[in-house]
């Protein structure tokens, strides 16, 4: 997508740099990615969400459990398709 050059100055955006791009209503709302402070917003956001829940986060080792088990689960689908 192209912006005019007085929108990228006005976002502060280098060439190639991404933006965000949401719909709001019937609006279209560009915004500069600041994917560091995105980042920090949606962990705080589930810190919020596992303190009210009473949960704890994964451990790396429950996490590389779920992820195996995932992948092994996508590969079986996989090989059981091309049987088809």
């Amino acid at each position: 997508m192209t912006l005019p050059a007085a929108f990228r100055k006005k976002l502060g955006l280098k060439p190639g740099e991404q933006v965000l791009v949401e719909m709001r209503g019937n609006e279209v709302v560009i915004q500069k990615n600041n994917w560091l402070e995105n980042l920090r917003n949606i962990q705080e956001q589930n810190r919020t969400h596992m303190k009210k829940h009473g949960s704890q986060p994964l451990t790396e080792e429950e996490l590389d459990t779920a992820i195996n088990a995932s992948a092994e689960k996508a590969a079986l689908e996989r090989y059981q398709r091309s049987l088809e």
